[in-house]
């Protein structure tokens, strides 16, 4: 039986972070993932401030800077008419050295995370899947199936949960994971396109019954789009491509798709785990919460789980701190996913929703934007910035 100090299951940007950051703190860890590589799409695209200061401290945040789009500019189209152009480059400045957010494709954050967990000898151990596990007073003993079949175990004082929204780690443990499931279906698409949307720049078309978000990667006509998805007859996932979207806002952005890269259709959840900790095992990133993509909050929220469980492990490990300490992880993750899914929620059902609220608030600003829409804005702190970063909003834009 092989021994480490923290055992990991999932190997996605939670799971990466949390080995980091438990190896520069001198901890021993194994991490597991049953892919055979990293994701091979983009997935999860924004970075943001706060995630980048945290990777600033392990000398991350530059190469992911280089690497990644700034995205600064956001265009409003309202039925098919671009109605404002959000210029978002002084947010922030006297807060954080990252005052915009960064398109950075999750395939590629994996990538670059997973090397440099190889430079400090860690390899991720591929094809391997977590069985079951059982608690005792020294820790946990889990057994996995290697790439070859074969069985083994593996004692580690702490398990940590990185696997996914399907969690193995959660369903051994049976902890609920409480939510629900919106009805409308949307679709995401890496695509490369031609048009006037396609200028490296970030734009959200609105419709009366449609939206489209689409985010650049800062390379010649390869962008991200999300939006609605309207099928005749939906039984299962995978049966549609992209060539059956009828979206009036691609159409009325005069965006002509001639590649599509990667395209997928699903449902928005909004679950938080009933329990985030249960002794020795501990749940986080999607394993723990999942909400609506309003805002880019979901892989960025994950990297924080993991580094506000690292050192609180790493200090109990080394006998800095007693076990107690580790009970503060669920309280303040917890606290912040509920917000996170509440706030979300509320700006997700206004775009989306079906209720006379939500359909007179779309009315009402479509007709504002209809006769006062503006040209061109420059959000200033004092107007927006300065506005939200008050103490008590702090946790809702994940800069806490």
């Amino acid at each position: 039986m092989s021994k480490t100090q923290v055992f990991i299951t999932g190997a996605g940007p939670t799971g990466l972070v949390l080995a980091l950051w438990l190896n520069r703190l001198g901890i021993t860890v194994r991490i597991i993932d049953k892919l055979d590589s990293h994701v091979t799409q983009s997935r999860a695209m924004v970075v943001h401030a706060r995630t980048l200061e945290l990777y600033q401290q392990i000398g991350l945040a530059d190469e992911l800077v280089k690497l990644g789009n700034r995205d600064t500019h956001v265009n409003l189209h309202v039925n098919g008419k671009r109605k404002a152009r959000f210029i978002f480059d002084a947010i922030g400045d006297t807060l954080t050295p990252y005052p915009w957010l960064l398109i950075f494709p999750q395939d590629s954050h994996e990538a670059l995370l997973e090397r440099y967990l190889q430079s400090v000898g860690i390899n991720i151990e591929r094809n391997t899947e977590l069985i079951d596990f059982t608690q005792n007073r020294e820790g946990i003993v889990a057994s996995i199936r290697n790439a070859d079949g074969s069985i083994n175990k593996i004692e580690a004082q702490f398990l940590a949960g990185c696997d996914g929204a399907h969690s193995r780690v959660r369903e051994i443990l049976q902890v609920s994971f409480e939510g629900g499931t919106y009805d409308k279906l949307y679709y995401v698409a890496d695509v490369e396109a031609t048009g006037k949307a396609a200028d490296k720049e970030a734009h959200i078309a609105l419709e009366r019954t449609d939206f489209l978000v689409v985010l650049p990667y800062g390379q010649q006509n390869k962008m991200r789009l999300i939006g609605t998805f309207k099928p005749d007859k939906y039984t299962k996932r995978g049966e549609y491509a992209f060539d059956d979207i009828n979206s009036r806002c691609v159409k009325n952005l005069s965006l002509k798709v001639s590649t599509v890269n990667w395209f997928s259709e699903y449902r928005v959840h909004h679950r938080v785990a009933k329990n985030f900790q249960h002794n020795n095992v501990f749940l986080l990133g999607d394993a723990a919460h999942v909400h609506s993509p309003v805002g880019g909050q979901g892989m960025n929220t994950g990297i924080g789980d993991a580094v506000n469980l690292a050192w609180k492990l790493a200090a109990v490990v080394k006998n800095e701190a007693s076990e107690s300490l580790l009970k503060t992880y669920q309280t303040e993750r917890q606290k912040f996913a509920y917000k996170l899914v509440k706030t979300t929620d509320k700006a997700f059902s206004i775009i989306n929703g079906k209720t006379l609220l939500a359909t007179g608030f779309r009315s009402l600003f479509f007709s504002f934007y209809s006769l006062y829409g503006v040209s061109y804005t420059r959000i200033a702190k004092t107007s927006f910035f300065g506005v939200i970063t008050n103490k008590s909003e702090l946790s809702a834009l994940n800069i806490e």
